[in-house]
């Protein structure tokens, strides 16, 4: 599993994230989907992504304890409600650069020695590109959800 560490811990009494990118994804789980989907099984990307978010090793009580099951289950339940408006685009984008990064940290997927240099010298400008796709795809994702399935019958 290749859960990535820089996600920070969130305690009971502090503010959730909120939006998707915010939650602490087990990319090994993302993998996992994607074999799944490869073999042909269909899903809801919703519940999937809720699956794949790393709630026992990133969400305490205010003690520092893990969370217990009810209290995940009562997070998923939170986060199933909030996110209900976002449609499937959003969270395939999401989800494929979770996966993305998971093929790059398993070495499935090589940077070349000039673009690594960019991230280790220019930390910020590496951010700037992230935030440049995060940005992509939550507009993608407005537009799928504005799209129209029938034209208007005037």
């Amino acid at each position: 599993m290749s859960k990535d560490s820089s996600h920070p811990e969130f305690r009971a009494g502090s503010s959730l994230p909120e939006t998707p990118h915010d939650l602490p994804i087990d990319r090994a789980r993302i993998d996992a989907l994607l074999e799944r989907v490869r073999n042909g099984e269909r899903v809801t990307l919703l519940d999937e992504f809720l699956a794949a978010v790393d709630w026992r090793g990133s969400f305490t009580t205010d003690d520092g304890a893990p969370m217990d099951v009810e209290s995940i289950a009562r997070l998923i339940a939170y986060y199933r409600e909030k996110f209900s408006d976002i449609g499937p685009v959003y969270l395939a984008e999401l989800m494929s650069t979770e996966f993305m990064t998971e093929q790059r940290a398993r070495g499935d997927i090589v940077f070349s020695p000039r673009l690594l240099e960019i991230g280790r010298g220019e930390p910020e400008l590496w951010k700037e590109i992230r935030l440049f796709f995060r940005r992509k795809e939550f507009a993608t994702a407005m537009l799928v959800n504005a799209n129209r399935d029938q034209p208007d019958e005037t």
